[in-house]
């Protein structure tokens, strides 16, 4: 028994290490909290969550098929593009997906909706990444039979602020959402969205502030 509990801690360097980065935002107990919840999902031996596994967590929180937006979500925590999450990546991202940070939020959104990374976000990718959003809700029924311990109910509040909302009675599909914010963000009209754009026009389109700010269990 103590064995095992020796295994589920964390080693006091990468804490510290961690904590010394400017994007975690997390205590010491709060990372050894994490810890012991990211070991839950990891298979025997191993130490990183493949994008399978990633895909299936995300899916066990959610009504409806997550897998195309776990996909994007897996995407931006992969920070060395092995495939895989390791811990440090892990709270990395959760840091950054749930900060309070406006910046640090609406970049990382920024870099969900840019899915191949090439520094832009064109109308396919951000009609990609909204239909993702909008066609899966909130699976909290579960949440308190499945696992007392809220490692669910915890990553669904750090992990998907941009899940659980709905079309806005003005747009007519997630196609004419995308047209719309183009129309307003595209300041060149060169059919794509720079980062800069994205960040300088955030508050001019209230649904994108909307979407990072919806919280799960609101």
């Amino acid at each position: 028994m103590g064995n095992q509990s020796s295994k589920k801690q964390i080693n006091p360097k990468t804490i510290a290490d961690l904590r010394s980065h400017i994007d975690v935002e997390f205590s010491k107990e709060e990372i050894q909290d994490w810890y012991k919840d990211f070991r839950q999902y990891l298979r025997h031996g191993e130490t990183e969550l493949d994008k399978t596994a990633f895909i299936k967590v995300y899916n066990s929180l959610f009504y409806g098929d997550a897998s195309e937006f776990a996909e994007q979500v897996f995407r931006t925590f992969d920070h060395d593009g092995n495939n895989s999450v390791d811990f440090k990546e892990f709270i990395l991202g959760l840091c950054l997906s749930g900060s309070e940070n406006a910046e640090k939020k609406i970049k990382w959104a920024f870099n969900m909706y840019d899915i191949d990374q090439d520094g832009y976000i064109s109308k396919e990718e951000m009609t990609h990444i909204l239909k993702a959003s909008f066609s899966i809700d909130v699976n909290v029924t579960n949440e308190i039979v499945i696992n007392q311990t809220f490692l669910k109910l915890k990553i669904q509040k750090a992990i998907c602020k941009m899940t659980g909302s709905k079309i806005p009675p003005e747009f007519k599909s997630p196609e004419d959402m995308t047209e719309k914010i183009f129309k307003i963000l595209d300041n060149n009209s060169d059919n794509r969205i720079s980062q800069q754009e994205f960040i300088e026009g955030a508050d001019k389109v209230q649904i994108l502030v909307d979407i990072l700010q919806c919280n799960p269990d609101s």
